[in-house]
């Protein structure tokens, strides 16, 4: 059996405990930031008279602080909520290329594996790129013709905003199956390669998802924890 007769669809795989557990935390800041803006408040009400008579660098230190915390709600509030609907929730990886798609089931982009170009650099036609830093993500980086014709270098990011997927390397490891499959004549760099046993056998890729709700319940708990401390505060 060749390899494009062992060619599968692949879907994105939506981590939902550790999906729920980022966004649970995120929310949770932004409840902590709504209750320290409302005691600053009653503080700043409670004592005004006091603060603009004796104490005007606290007053305006605390005005400062009010104003910090309310635009810093606002834009977490905003990441979360704002053009929602158009956000990258899916993609679906077959012969013809990966397709992506929003969370009203509308495609927002699709990249063919008869659209990728060869490329003049030493490090292959296809490659992973790992960045640095405390989050680290990963991105496939190809080339493709933008618009005027000249090739250029391209990511394919399977890190969807504020979600987290269950089969991301499985993702990755799977167009580049479809290169390798489809289209025989570009090149993928040596490390990738190894990184993601792109073997002729293709080994299946590991489960871990009993540890990942482990995870999530140690977090939860501990959230829980937090939360009771913060309201033995008040």
């Amino acid at each position: 059996m060749n390899m494009t007769e062992k060619f599968e669809t692949v879907v994105s795989k939506i981590n939902k405990p550790i999906t729920y557990l980022l966004t649970a935390i995120l929310w949770l800041v932004i409840i902590i930031v709504v209750i320290v803006t409302g005691v600053i408040s009653e503080n700043i009400y409670s004592h005004f008279k006091n603060y603009i008579k004796y104490d005007l660098s606290t007053f305006f230190m605390l005005i400062f602080a009010l104003l910090l915390l309310i635009l810093c709600g606002i834009a977490l509030i905003m990441s979360l909520t704002y053009r929602k609907k158009e956000k990258i929730r899916k993609a679906v990886i077959d012969e013809k290329g990966v397709t992506f798609y929003n969370r009203e089931n509308h495609v927002t982009d699709t990249i063919l594996y008869s659209d990728l170009q060869q490329s003049k650099q030493s490090s292959g036609d296809a490659f992973m790129f790992t960045t640095t830093g405390r989050h680290a993500k990963s991105y496939l980086k190809i080339y493709l013709k933008n618009e005027t014709g000249e090739i250029v270098l391209t990511n394919i990011d399977f890190n969807f905003e504020y979600m987290i997927l269950s089969n991301q390397f499985e993702m990755y490891r799977q167009f580049l199956r479809g290169i390798q499959c489809f289209r025989p004549d570009l090149t993928i760099s040596r490390q990738t390669i190894e990184e993601y046993q792109l073997s002729p056998d293709f080994p299946p890729v590991k489960n871990f998802g009993a540890f990942e709700y482990i995870i999530v319940g140690f977090f939860t708990l501990t959230i829980l924890g937090l939360i009771y401390a913060i309201s033995l505060l008040f």
